[in-house]
Protein backbone atom coordinates (compact mmCIF):
# COMPACT_ATOMS: atom_id res chain seq x y z
CA UNK A 1 0.00 0.00 0.00
CA UNK A 2 1.55 3.27 -1.35
CA UNK A 3 2.22 6.06 1.42
CA UNK A 4 -0.59 8.25 0.22
CA UNK A 5 -3.28 5.88 0.26
CA UNK A 6 -2.37 5.24 3.57
CA UNK A 7 -3.04 8.71 4.24
CA UNK A 8 -5.91 9.17 2.74
CA UNK A 9 -7.50 5.93 4.19
CA UNK A 10 -6.54 7.39 7.68
CA UNK A 11 -8.41 10.53 6.90
CA UNK A 12 -11.50 8.77 6.12
CA UNK A 13 -11.51 6.85 8.98
CA UNK A 14 -10.53 9.65 10.98
CA UNK A 15 -13.83 12.01 10.20
CA UNK A 16 -16.27 8.72 10.35
CA UNK A 17 -14.58 8.51 13.50
CA UNK A 18 -15.10 12.04 15.48
CA UNK A 19 -19.23 11.85 14.48
CA UNK A 20 -18.94 15.17 12.92
CA UNK A 21 -20.92 16.08 10.02
CA UNK A 22 -19.93 16.10 6.78
CA UNK A 23 -20.23 20.06 5.64
CA UNK A 24 -21.63 20.88 2.09
CA UNK A 25 -18.33 22.40 0.60
CA UNK A 26 -16.68 18.60 1.22
CA UNK A 27 -19.64 16.74 -0.78
CA UNK A 28 -19.69 19.24 -3.27
CA UNK A 29 -15.53 19.01 -3.81
CA UNK A 30 -15.68 15.42 -3.29
CA UNK A 31 -18.51 15.62 -6.77
CA UNK A 32 -16.49 17.79 -8.84
CA UNK A 33 -13.55 15.11 -8.22
CA UNK A 34 -15.66 12.39 -8.60
CA UNK A 35 -18.22 13.61 -11.76
CA UNK A 36 -19.33 9.61 -12.38
CA UNK A 37 -20.54 8.81 -9.17
CA UNK A 38 -24.27 9.03 -9.84
CA UNK A 39 -23.27 6.32 -13.01
CA UNK A 40 -21.65 3.86 -10.13
CA UNK A 41 -24.49 4.69 -7.50
CA UNK A 42 -27.85 5.30 -9.03
CA UNK A 43 -29.64 4.33 -6.27
CA UNK A 44 -28.64 7.74 -4.50
CA UNK A 45 -30.80 9.34 -6.90
CA UNK A 46 -33.75 8.26 -5.13
CA UNK A 47 -33.05 10.47 -2.13
CA UNK A 48 -32.16 13.43 -4.52
CA UNK A 49 -35.05 16.08 -4.13
CA UNK A 50 -34.52 18.29 -7.20
CA UNK A 51 -35.66 22.52 -7.23
CA UNK A 52 -39.09 22.78 -9.64
CA UNK A 53 -40.04 25.45 -11.11
CA UNK A 54 -41.52 28.84 -9.26
CA UNK A 55 -44.52 29.18 -7.38
CA UNK A 56 -47.28 29.04 -9.23
CA UNK A 57 -45.99 27.27 -12.47
CA UNK A 58 -46.24 23.48 -12.26
CA UNK A 59 -44.20 21.29 -14.20
CA UNK A 60 -45.41 18.43 -15.80
CA UNK A 61 -42.33 16.12 -15.99
CA UNK A 62 -41.17 17.44 -12.53
CA UNK A 63 -44.95 16.53 -11.01
CA UNK A 64 -45.04 13.16 -12.29
CA UNK A 65 -41.15 12.16 -11.37
CA UNK A 66 -42.56 12.94 -7.61
CA UNK A 67 -46.27 10.74 -8.45
CA UNK A 68 -43.53 7.77 -9.34
CA UNK A 69 -41.30 8.37 -6.61
CA UNK A 70 -43.91 8.16 -4.37
CA UNK A 71 -45.53 4.80 -5.98
CA UNK A 72 -41.54 3.33 -5.67
CA UNK A 73 -41.37 4.00 -1.72
CA UNK A 74 -44.79 2.89 -1.38
CA UNK A 75 -44.26 -0.70 -3.19
CA UNK A 76 -40.85 -0.58 -1.84
CA UNK A 77 -42.87 -0.57 1.66
CA UNK A 78 -45.19 -3.36 0.52
CA UNK A 79 -42.01 -6.18 -0.70
CA UNK A 80 -40.95 -5.25 2.53
CA UNK A 81 -44.31 -6.44 4.56
CA UNK A 82 -44.00 -9.58 1.99
CA UNK A 83 -40.56 -10.31 3.26
CA UNK A 84 -41.99 -10.04 6.78
CA UNK A 85 -44.72 -12.34 6.33
CA UNK A 86 -42.69 -14.63 4.34
CA UNK A 87 -39.88 -14.89 6.98
CA UNK A 88 -42.45 -15.06 9.85
CA UNK A 89 -44.32 -18.17 7.67
CA UNK A 90 -41.40 -20.15 7.29
CA UNK A 91 -40.38 -19.88 10.95
CA UNK A 92 -43.95 -20.97 11.28
CA UNK A 93 -43.47 -24.17 9.10
CA UNK A 94 -40.01 -24.90 10.73
CA UNK A 95 -41.81 -24.69 14.31
CA UNK A 96 -44.86 -26.92 13.07
CA UNK A 97 -42.23 -29.18 11.51
CA UNK A 98 -40.28 -29.51 15.16
CA UNK A 99 -44.02 -30.30 16.60
CA UNK A 100 -44.82 -32.42 14.29
CA UNK A 101 -41.06 -34.66 14.13
CA UNK A 102 -42.34 -34.44 18.05
CA UNK A 103 -45.81 -36.12 17.83
CA UNK A 104 -44.00 -38.88 15.51
CA UNK A 105 -41.22 -40.07 17.71
CA UNK A 106 -43.81 -40.23 20.97
CA UNK A 107 -44.26 -43.47 22.70
CA UNK A 108 -48.24 -43.14 23.22
CA UNK A 109 -50.76 -41.21 21.57
CA UNK A 110 -52.65 -39.82 25.08
CA UNK A 111 -53.89 -36.66 25.51
CA UNK A 112 -51.43 -36.38 28.64
CA UNK A 113 -48.10 -36.78 25.74
CA UNK A 114 -50.00 -34.31 22.93
CA UNK A 115 -49.87 -31.37 25.94
CA UNK A 116 -46.14 -32.09 26.68
CA UNK A 117 -45.45 -32.09 23.07
CA UNK A 118 -47.65 -28.88 22.73
CA UNK A 119 -45.43 -26.97 25.73
CA UNK A 120 -42.56 -28.09 24.13
CA UNK A 121 -43.20 -26.25 21.18
CA UNK A 122 -45.03 -23.26 21.48
CA UNK A 123 -44.48 -20.25 23.45
CA UNK A 124 -47.94 -21.08 25.82
CA UNK A 125 -48.39 -20.46 29.57
CA UNK A 126 -51.21 -22.64 29.79
CA UNK A 127 -52.41 -25.91 27.96
CA UNK A 128 -55.49 -28.68 28.07
CA UNK A 129 -56.46 -31.41 25.79
CA UNK A 130 -59.65 -32.35 27.50
CA UNK A 131 -62.68 -34.86 25.97
CA UNK A 132 -65.39 -32.91 25.59
CA UNK A 133 -67.36 -35.91 27.01
CA UNK A 134 -65.86 -34.29 30.17
CA UNK A 135 -66.93 -31.11 30.57
CA UNK A 136 -69.76 -30.21 32.66
CA UNK A 137 -72.91 -29.22 30.94
CA UNK A 138 -72.82 -25.20 32.38
CA UNK A 139 -69.15 -25.21 29.99
CA UNK A 140 -70.48 -26.88 27.15
CA UNK A 141 -73.37 -25.33 27.19
CA UNK A 142 -71.17 -21.92 26.60
CA UNK A 143 -69.41 -23.76 23.60
CA UNK A 144 -72.61 -25.20 22.19
CA UNK A 145 -72.61 -22.26 19.54
CA UNK A 146 -68.98 -22.33 18.68
CA UNK A 147 -68.73 -26.24 18.02
CA UNK A 148 -71.63 -25.49 15.74
CA UNK A 149 -68.64 -24.21 13.24
CA UNK A 150 -65.83 -24.78 14.80
CA UNK A 151 -63.97 -22.52 13.73
CA UNK A 152 -60.13 -21.93 16.15
CA UNK A 153 -61.67 -19.18 18.91
CA UNK A 154 -59.06 -16.60 20.07
CA UNK A 155 -59.36 -13.93 22.76
CA UNK A 156 -60.51 -13.75 26.26
CA UNK A 157 -62.98 -16.40 26.99
CA UNK A 158 -66.27 -16.82 29.55
CA UNK A 159 -64.84 -17.21 32.99
CA UNK A 160 -66.48 -20.37 33.45
CA UNK A 161 -64.86 -21.69 30.52
CA UNK A 162 -62.09 -20.54 31.48
CA UNK A 163 -61.70 -21.61 34.86
CA UNK A 164 -63.39 -25.14 33.99
CA UNK A 165 -60.10 -25.52 31.05
CA UNK A 166 -57.06 -23.76 32.53
CA UNK A 167 -57.86 -23.56 36.64
CA UNK A 168 -55.18 -21.23 38.39
CA UNK A 169 -52.77 -21.35 35.91
CA UNK A 170 -54.47 -19.02 33.31
CA UNK A 171 -55.54 -15.56 34.97
CA UNK A 172 -59.09 -13.25 34.25
CA UNK A 173 -56.88 -11.10 32.23
CA UNK A 174 -55.14 -14.03 29.94
CA UNK A 175 -56.39 -14.60 26.73
CA UNK A 176 -56.80 -18.44 24.84
CA UNK A 177 -56.81 -20.15 21.62
CA UNK A 178 -59.63 -23.17 21.64
CA UNK A 179 -59.22 -25.61 19.00
CA UNK A 180 -61.80 -28.05 18.48
CA UNK A 181 -60.80 -32.18 17.35
CA UNK A 182 -63.03 -33.96 15.78
CA UNK A 183 -63.11 -37.66 16.04
CA UNK A 184 -63.28 -38.06 12.07
CA UNK A 185 -62.61 -35.88 9.25
CA UNK A 186 -66.92 -35.11 8.97
CA UNK A 187 -67.65 -36.17 12.35
CA UNK A 188 -68.33 -34.27 15.61
CA UNK A 189 -65.48 -32.52 17.88
CA UNK A 190 -64.81 -34.99 20.36
CA UNK A 191 -61.48 -33.46 21.63
CA UNK A 192 -61.12 -29.52 22.74
CA UNK A 193 -57.21 -28.29 22.56
CA UNK A 194 -57.14 -25.30 25.12
CA UNK A 195 -53.78 -23.21 24.88
CA UNK A 196 -53.62 -19.94 26.99
CA UNK A 197 -51.12 -16.95 27.06
CA UNK A 198 -51.05 -14.65 30.37
CA UNK A 199 -50.89 -12.03 28.23
CA UNK A 200 -54.68 -10.11 27.30
CA UNK A 201 -53.26 -10.04 23.42
CA UNK A 202 -51.27 -13.33 23.30
CA UNK A 203 -54.35 -14.94 21.53
CA UNK A 204 -57.04 -12.05 19.85
CA UNK A 205 -59.30 -12.04 17.52
CA UNK A 206 -57.78 -9.97 14.49
CA UNK A 207 -55.03 -13.14 14.51
CA UNK A 208 -55.68 -15.74 11.31
CA UNK A 209 -56.31 -19.05 12.16
CA UNK A 210 -54.58 -21.07 9.81
CA UNK A 211 -52.08 -21.73 12.35
CA UNK A 212 -54.44 -23.18 14.80
CA UNK A 213 -56.08 -24.87 12.02
CA UNK A 214 -52.70 -26.85 11.69
CA UNK A 215 -52.03 -27.36 15.09
CA UNK A 216 -55.42 -29.19 15.58
CA UNK A 217 -54.98 -31.35 12.35
CA UNK A 218 -51.79 -32.66 13.51
CA UNK A 219 -53.56 -33.17 17.20
CA UNK A 220 -56.21 -34.67 15.29
CA UNK A 221 -54.23 -37.08 13.67
CA UNK A 222 -52.09 -38.09 16.66
CA UNK A 223 -55.28 -38.56 19.11
CA UNK A 224 -57.07 -40.39 15.95
CA UNK A 225 -56.36 -43.93 17.37
CA UNK A 226 -57.26 -42.95 21.05
CA UNK A 227 -60.48 -41.73 19.33
CA UNK A 228 -61.46 -44.43 17.93
CA UNK A 229 -60.94 -46.41 21.00
CA UNK A 230 -63.89 -45.97 23.67
CA UNK A 231 -61.42 -44.85 26.14
CA UNK A 232 -58.74 -42.22 26.03
CA UNK A 233 -55.07 -44.55 26.94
Amino acid sequence: MSENVAFELADTDAGVDNGQDVSAETVLAYLRTHPDLFLEHPDVLDHIELPGPPQPAVSLHHWQLRRWRGQAIRHRHALDQLHRVAADNAAADRLLHRFCEGLLAAADRSTTTLERQLRAHFEIDACRVVPLAELDGETRGLLAGWLDNPTPFCGRPHDTVRETLFGDTLPQTGSAALIAIPSTATGPARYLVALGRRLPDGFNPAQGTHFLEQIGELAGAFLGQAASDSTDR
